[in-house]
C-alpha cells in the first residue's frame, strides 16, 4: 500500500513539474527581462530561475523523467498490471496532451512561484554541472521552425497578435505590417481617384474667387488642365497653391509636366514613378489610351501607411515656424537640466 501511494505521489510530482515547465516558458526570456527591468515583481521571480536558460530546462526533464520512472516502477509493483497501464496511460496523456495544449491555470503560476525560490538555489549549485549538458544541447541544437511558409501565414500572424490580450504593439503599428506585405497585392486601378470625382479646367481659365471656391467645394487637391475641353491634358493645377490673390490664368499658375501611369501597374511600380519623376500625380490611363483617374503619391501612401502621418502643419516654407515647432520641449528640457558651476550643482 506504502508503495502504491508513493508511486502515485510520484507521478503526480512529474505532473506538476510539466507544469511548472510549462509556466517557465510562457513566456520568452526577453520578455522576462523587460519585466523585471520594469520592477515587475512576478517576472523578476520567474526571470531568476529563467535567466539558467538550458540548464532550468535539463534540471526539470530530469525531474520528470527521475519522478515518472520511479512511480511507474513503484506501480507495477504493487498495483495490479491493468491499473498499471491505466495510470501510464492516463499520465501520459497529461503529460503530453492535455497539459501542453491546455491554457496555464492559477494553480500553476501559484506553484511555480511557490517552488522557483527552491530551484534557483538547485540551480546555483548544479549550474556547473548541468552547463556541461548544455553545451552538447546547444551544439546538437537547431534554429526552430517559425512554421511560416509564405506571406499569408506570416498575415496570419499579425492578425493572431491583433487579437492578444497582452500585445504591447499598437494597431497602428501592425496594421502597417500588414498593409505592407499586401502592398504589391494593390494595381493602381484600386487607389485612384475616378475621372468622374476629378476636376477638369481650361488653361484660359481665369484664376479667382469663382474657380478657387469651386475647388474648395470639389474637395480636390489637384484639378487636370486642358487647352480645350476635349483636348489633350496640359498640365496640372495644385489648389494648394492658390490664395485670395492669386489672379491671372491658369496656364500662369499651373505645372506644365503631365505624366502618365498604366491602371494594371502595381503600386510598387506607382511608386517608383513618384520617386523618378519627383512628381506628386499622374495621369491614369488604360491601354486604349483612355484616361481613367489621377493617382497621387497620398494615395499610395496612404495605402501603405493607413493614413498620411503627421499632424495638419504646413508652413514649411517658414524658417521661424519649422524652428519654433518643439521650442517650448525643448525649453521645458533645458529648464529641468541642472547647472553644473565650478563648486556645486545649481538645481
Amino acid at each position: 500500500m506504502t508503495d502504491f501511494i508513493l508511486a502515485l505521489l510520484l507521478l503526480l510530482l512529474a505532473v506538476a513539474v510539466v507544469s511548472i515547465r510549462k509556466t517557465y516558458s510562457s513566456l520568452p526570456l526577453v520578455e522576462l527581462k523587460r519585466r523585471t527591468e520594469k520592477h515587475d515583481s512576478q517576472a523578476a521571480k520567474l526571470y531568476a530561475a529563467a535567466a539558467y536558460g538550458t540548464s532550468l530546462r535539463v534540471l526539470l526533464l530530469l525531474w520528470i523523467a527521475a519522478a515518472s520512472a520511479a512511480g511507474c516502477v513503484l506501480l507495477a509493483r504493487s498495483a495490479p498490471t491493468w491499473l498499471s497501464i491505466l495510470a501510464v496511460t492516463a499520465l501520459l496523456l497529461v503529460v503530453f496532451a492535455w497539459l501542453p495544449n491546455g491554457r496555464l491555470s492559477a494553480v500553476s503560476w501559484r506553484l511555480t512561484f511557490f517552488v522557483t525560490p527552491g530551484i534557483v538555489w538547485v540551480l546555483s549549485h548544479l549550474h556547473p554541472l548541468l552547463s556541461k549538458s548544455e553545451r552538447l544541447i546547444e551544439k546538437r541544437h537547431s534554429e526552430p521552425h517559425t512554421n511560416l511558409f509564405e506571406k499569408n501565414d506570416l498575415i496570419g500572424l499579425i492578425e493572431q497578435q491583433q487579437r492578444q490580450a497582452d500585445s504591447r504593439f499598437t494597431d497602428e503599428e501592425l496594421g502597417i505590417a500588414k498593409r505592407a506585405l499586401q502592398f504589391g497585392d494593390h494595381k493602381v486601378v484600386n487607389v485612384l481617384t475616378p475621372r468622374s470625382h476629378v476636376k477638369t479646367v481650361l488653361a484660359d481659365d481665369t484664376v479667382g474667387p469663382v474657380l478657387i471656391d469651386e475647388l474648395h467645394k470639389a474637395k480636390q487637391t489637384y484639378a487636370l488642365v486642358r487647352e480645350t475641353a476635349k483636348g489633350p491634358f496640359a498640365g496640372t493645377l495644385a489648389f494648394g497653391k492658390l490664395g485670395l490673390k492669386s489672379h491671372g490664368k491658369v496656364r500662369d499658375t499651373m505645372d506644365g509636366a503631365v505624366y502618365y501611369l498604366h491602371e494594371d501597374d502595381p503600386l510598387s511600380e506607382a511608386l517608383h514613378a513618384f520617386f523618378v519623376t519627383n512628381h506628386s500625380l499622374f495621369v491614369v490611363v488604360n491601354s486604349f489610351e483612355e484616361y481613367s483617374g489621377i493617382i497621387t503619391i497620398g494615395d499610395v501612401l496612404g495605402q501603405l501607411l493607413g493614413h498620411l502621418p503627421g499632424d495638419d502643419f504646413d508652413q514649411y516654407s517658414d524658417l521661424s515656424a519649422v524652428a519654433g515647432r518643439y521650442a517650448a520641449d525643448h525649453h521645458h528640457k533645458h529648464a529641468e537640466k541642472p547647472v553644473q558651476t565650478e563648486d556645486k550643482v545649481v538645481e
